[in-house]
């Protein structure tokens, strides 16, 4: 392995210099073989082999993992993966993504379910039908996405209000559809359904928009549709996005109402 092919090449080289450091140092009295790292960060063997030789990179999530383990530097390996993962992003969304990670609130709307609340089997279906990312890596692609869905982890997660076409109901996969209702129950996630009877203004949802408010009170708009996208910090263009953010909002159903809404979706998909 030539850890200099490549960024995957570079972790996995990392990976398995530093287990076989541990296995030369008999660390802790074990072999650590690719077997004995991977029951310490539960995952298979397959899945250590794929790392160290750089074919299938570890997500956040497990790079995390065997910086612990491995005694490795705090993010040493997490920050290459996101450097690995900004390779993979189209150009127009980089910054925002970025930002997104650091946001305290986040407004958005959209015809499909926005990114931080998808569950893998829906962004796969919106991969092969070529609605995000490119589809010849399913699995990578599903892993970063899913990765950025650690911030509802932190101790104090962002506040997202979302409003989605009701027409994105009808089209989910009874698993979206179910992370729909639990995100609903989060005290810090508030879900508007857009429903068909919204007037004039249903069917006007084309894409995604997105308006961050950052910790220091920037903000941020973001604006997708198929394969293109823009993001400013501009005054102007952030005011005009929160404008078509809270026209949306105020034509859609109430929280309790949408909560309704997903529950007869639910039962019509049955």
């Amino acid at each position: 392995m030539d850890p200099g092919e490549g960024l995957e090449q570079y972790i996995g080289s990392k990976v398995r210099d530093a287990r076989v450091d541990k296995a030369r140092a008999k660390a802790e009295g074990c072999e650590w073989s690719q077997s004995y790292l991977a029951k310490r960060v539960f995952v298979s063997q397959t899945r250590i082999s794929e790392v160290e030789t750089g074919d299938v990179p570890p997500d956040r999530d497990l790079a995390g993992k065997l910086e612990s383990v491995l005694d490795l530097p705090r993010d040493c390996l997490v920050d290459l993966v996101r450097i690995l993962e900004q390779g993979t992003v189209l150009d127009y969304a980089k910054t925002y993504l970025r930002r997104q990670d650091k946001a305290r609130i986040i407004h958005t709307a959209g015809s499909i379910v926005p990114g931080l609340l998808q569950t893998p089997d829906y962004i796969r279906e919106l991969l092969l039908t070529g609605q995000a990312g490119d589809p010849t890596d399913l699995d990578s692609y599903v892993e970063q996405r899913m990765a950025r869905q650690k911030l509802w982890e932190q101790a104090d997660p962002p506040w997202m209000s979302a409003v989605i076409d009701e027409a994105a109901l009808y089209r989910a996969t009874a698993p979206q559809l179910e992370r729909l209702l639990e995100a609903q129950g989060s005290p810090n996630i508030t879900i508007q359904v857009l429903p068909f009877g919204a007037g004039h203004i249903t069917g006007h949802i084309i894409g995604t928009i997105a308006v961050l408010t950052l910790p220091n009170g920037a903000r941020g708009a973001y604006t997708e549709g198929f394969l293109t996208g823009s993001y400013s910090e501009d005054a102007a263009e952030v005011i005009k996005y929160q404008r078509i953010y809270d026209r949306f909002a105020a034509s859609s159903l109430t929280a309790e109402a949408s909560t309704d809404k997903i529950h007869e979706v639910v039962k019509r998909s049955k």
